[in-house]
């Protein structure tokens, strides 16, 4: 495509991304990007909506290889690991971090057009020989729909090509003992029918000294794909994926010490931020911090810790064209069963077993009115079975969680495009959504408290004249996995000469020293839960000229509610609102391309998860606790300067607070630094504190974030050097809700350097690599410890390599 330089859409801000590094066609001009993300193929410049892609060949350039890592394509994107297979997901400041996997994420992750129900979807996650991934940005509630609040990421593999026998083979080594074998090929079978096979092994030791944050990554995939006429279209899937390893990690960046009623202050611990949790220096730190009920002193940890987790699945597409249009029907099948004990965030061991089973199916039907409208309708139906068996070992309380959930949710859709002239078209779409879901499951807490328990409770500086906090007075619970284990090893090591019924919920066991007693509570949810939501999409597209575009559009999105092994079972659902304005545009003989996005989201009845304090029993609560708003502005350009060169830039400009939030928690678990009202008192006469912070930045929500990059391709006559060197900075940012100092990210600039020795017949290139030339570990998560220690997660640094590629 061809068009003259235009200003009419310039001056407006942010839109969709293009891969960090493009490449340049012989005229110097852009290349197209097809996506999907409405359910058909269409470039990337013509897709109406706030979406960024990046290809296969650029998340290699960039250096992404696992979902963690793409923050660095998709500035409004921020993933972590909260520990296990638990991942947190985040499109400006919407999303949500949680230890339990039967709270449904609020960013919707798929893989080959199957929509993932869990947020471990992104653990599972192996980026190789990928066709693209793209990130769409604000609720999704037509197409996508079921808790897709801020967003939806499609991982889409490279599929089989008929009449194509080909292959291809990555190697890489690099620093940290860094090694990863990546190897695919096509197989031809006659002139209808091809396989696609393609694997990857990546093994890297970990960041910290104590071998967390490390990566064992092995995954294979498998594709049929056959036309067995030209209207019929079917493809089969299988995948693989198993994470090993030692796991996500942190360090102790201190604990807070209380100052009085909800006002905690930071004593730093001194630690060097690559110490971990696990080795002899931390361990040393960590016995000398009090675990509360008990107040007794904290143990060196007692496990290793460890990441067993496989997920796999199949998938088939069949496409059928019809005289009078176009029908889809994707089914597939995906399990995971995982297995891992971690220390973030603060405990002695957390223990998941997990498996998780769903199946779904969705038909798809699109044709046209004539030339009055064109429309996509469907049908889509997703049953999920968790199992779960948790443990969460903080020494003086074990927790240990045992439930089951099934659910089930059922929506049909449609999304029609009005052609009111041959330059303007209307968008409208809907989506009825009906969810219900059942859970059995039951907690049950052993709380050792220093004294008597609730109503007797003694404060701290009593424990040490009760001698709670002299070594061998109270029991360090071990990381067990059944009441009757805890209820065994409390009997066989001597603590327990007794156990009291005191109802069907609550067990008193006195110590045998005499310094203390255990509670035994029990928590047990057997409910069933039925909600139904009616979600759509409004938008009008206006083509200002050959290439360039104008559109706003209106969409509304939600999040299921559910349930929770807590004393409140269940939460509601979430809303989000989204309003934006985009610009989509290719100037100068398709040599310059600048897109903008101006976006207004309000999102109600946040569901958060937090570690509270209710009646002496330690509790993670999901509860509707927040609102907030979220307003900015995106831009991106990509210019080709010349044949042999190619500049982008990329800006975001986020505004997002909460509107409303409030945190209800008592001593000593209100480690909060928002302003509070005593609002009651647990049966201990304990206060309880409402915790208003209300104008606080949203979690994940940079002001403002800034990309830069430049490519230049130096041709040798039969090969080509490729420079590409890429810097982005990121301003301040918080990590959690509470205003807490260390959940803090201050500003920061990382930088991204390769060279490249390329065959110009693309058979071979060589390339090597450093990323983050500053050589600083960001932070990238905190946790607030139930205990009181303070938590970061931070990222890698300097790490470089040397990649080789052969295509054949």
């Amino acid at each position: 495509m061809h068009c003259k330089p235009r200003s009419i859409s310039t001056t407006l801000a942010s839109m969709v991304f293009a891969p960090l590094s493009v490449a340049i066609q012989a005229e110097s001009q852009l290349e197209e990007i097809v996506v999907t993300a409405q359910r058909k193929a269409e470039s990337l410049q013509d897709a109406a909506i706030a979406i960024e892609a990046v290809t296969g060949q650029g998340l290699q350039k960039s250096g992404i290889t696992n979902a963690y890592e793409l923050s660095k394509a998709v500035p409004a994107l921020t993933i972590n690991n909260g520990g296990g297979g638990a991942s947190a997901l985040y499109i400006r400041g919407v999303g949500n971090r949680t230890n339990s996997a039967y709270i449904d994420p609020a960013v919707a992750m798929s893989y080959d057009g199957v929509f993932m129900g869990r947020a471990s979807a992104a653990s599972g996650s192996s980026f190789y020989d990928l066709e693209r991934v793209e990130v769409l940005k604000g609720p999704q509630g037509t197409l996508y729909g079921r808790n897709a609040t801020g967003g939806a990421i499609n991982i889409l593999p490279a599929k089989p090509v008929l009449g194509e026998t080909s292959g291809f083979a990555t190697l890489e080594g690099g620093n940290f003992n860094n090694t990863q074998i990546q190897a695919g090929i096509n197989i031809a079978l006659g002139d209808n029918t091809a396989l696609r096979f393609a694997g990857n092994n990546k093994e890297r030791d970990g960041y910290n000294d104590d071998g967390t944050s490390d990566d064992d990554t092995q995954s294979f995939r498998a594709q049929l794909l056959t036309e067995p006429s030209d209207a019929l279209s079917i493809r089969i899937g299988f995948d693989y994926t198993d994470i090993g390893g030692v796991g996500s990690g942190a360090t102790y960046t201190g604990n807070y010490m209380s100052q009085g009623l909800g006002d905690y202050a930071l004593v730093e611990s001194g630690l060097d931020i690559d110490a971990g949790m696990n080795t002899a220096q931390a361990n040393a730190y960590r016995t000398t911090l009090l675990g509360a009920p008990g107040f007794g002193f904290l143990n060196p940890i007692q496990d290793n810790w460890y990441v067993d987790n496989q997920f796999f699945g199949v998938n088939a597409e069949i496409t059928y064209e019809l005289d009078s249009g176009t029908l889809t029907l994707i089914s597939a099948w995906r399990k995971s069963e995982q297995d891992s004990k971690f220390g973030v965030p603060g405990f002695n061991s957390g223990w998941f077993t997990e498996e998780d089973d769903q199946a779904s199916v969705e038909v798809r039907y699109s044709s046209s009115i004539g030339e009055t409208a064109d429309y996509i309708v469907g049908a889509y139906y997703i049953e999920e079975s968790i199992k779960g068996d948790n443990t969460f070992n903080q020494e003086y309380v074990l927790p240990l969680q045992e439930f089951s959930q099934d659910s089930e949710s059922l929506a049909a859709f449609g999304q029609f495009t009005w052609h009111l002239a041959d330059d303007l078209r209307l968008v409208t779409g809907a989506r009825y959504t009906k969810d219900e879901k059942t859970m059995q499951g039951a907690i049950d807490n052993y709380i050792t408290f220093c004294g008597a328990p609730p109503p007797g409770l003694v404060t701290p500086p009593d424990s040490f004249a009760l001698g709670c906090a002299t070594s061998g007075n109270l029991p360090v619970y071990p990381t067990l996995d059944t009441v009757a284990q805890a209820d065994n090893w409390l009997a066989d090591e001597g603590w327990a000469a007794a156990f009291i019924p005191v109802n069907d919920h609550v067990t008193v066991i006195p110590l045998t020293t005499g310094v203390g007693t255990i509670l035994h509570v029990n928590t047990e949810t057997d409910d069933s839960y039925s909600e139904s939501e009616f979600t759509y999409r409004l938008a009008m597209e206006w083509d200002v000229g050959e290439d360039s575009m104008l559109y706003a559009s209106y969409e509304t999105g939600y999040r299921s509610g559910g349930f929770q092994l807590a004393a409140a079972p269940t939460y509601d659902p979430e809303y989000l609102d989204a309003f934006t304005i985009g610009s989509k545009n290719r100037f100068f003989n398709n040599t310059l391309q600048l897109n903008a996005e101006l976006f207004y989201w309000q999102y109600e009845d946040q569901q958060i998860s937090y570690f509270t304090l209710a009646d002496g029993v330690l509790e993670n609560l999901t509860d509707n606790v927040g609102s907030a708003t979220s307003k900015g502005v995106d831009i991106d350009a990509i210019w080709a300067v010349a044949e042999a060169t190619t500049l982008n830039f990329k800006a975001q400009y986020l505004n997002a607070t909460y509107d409303d939030l409030h945190f209800e928690s008592a001593p000593p678990r209100d480690n909060i630094n928002c302003p509070s009202t005593i609002t009651g008192a647990t049966s201990d006469g304990t206060p309880t504190l409402d915790f208003n912070c209300s104008g606080n930045d949203a979690v994940f929500s940079p002001e403002l974030t800034l990309g830069l990059g430049i490519e230049q391709v130096v041709n040798l006559g039969s090969v080509d050097l490729i420079a590409s060197l890429n810097t982005r900075w990121v301003d301040d940012q918080v990590t959690g809700f509470w205003n807490l100092e260390h959940e803090r990210i201050e500003a920061y600039t990382t930088t991204d350097l390769s060279l490249t020795l390329e065959a110009t017949s693309g058979k071979w290139s060589v390339t090597g690599y450093g990323l983050n030339l500053e050589d600083e570990r960001r932070i990238e998560a905190t946790q607030a410890s139930p205990m009181g220690m303070a938590m970061t997660t931070y990222g890698a640094p300097l790490t470089y390599g040397l990649r080789l590629n052969v295509n054949f």
